[in-house]
């Protein structure tokens, strides 16, 4: 039986935007942040890693590293399709996985 993970992403810190604005911003950020990995259980692993180096574990693998920076790659090129067409200056996207 295969897990389904679950992204969320939900834009922050950008007042005034209309709902379907913003709907729009996070559906094309989740999309492309898939769009970024082979697989959902890819982008789960990069996922992980990243929170691991970012919660400052005491040692992580090269492979580990390796995948983090997939996830911040990933992410930054996420952030950059989700604020198309949004002119916004403190506004970002905070991510959960479920």
């Amino acid at each position: 039986m295969e897990t389904v993970t679950l992204i969320e992403a939900h834009l922050q810190d950008c007042q005034g935007i209309e709902p379907a604005l913003r709907s729009k911003a996070e559906a094309r950020f989740v999309k492309e942040l898939q769009r970024q990995f082979p697989s959902e259980q890819a982008l789960v692993e990069a996922w992980e890693a990243w929170s691991s180096a970012a919660e400052g574990a005491d040692e992580i693998s090269p492979g580990q590293e390796q995948l983090a920076r997939s996830w911040l790659k990933a992410f930054e090129r996420a952030r950059f399709a989700g604020f198309r067409d949004i002119a916004v200056e403190e506004a970002f996207f905070e991510v959960k996985l479920h």
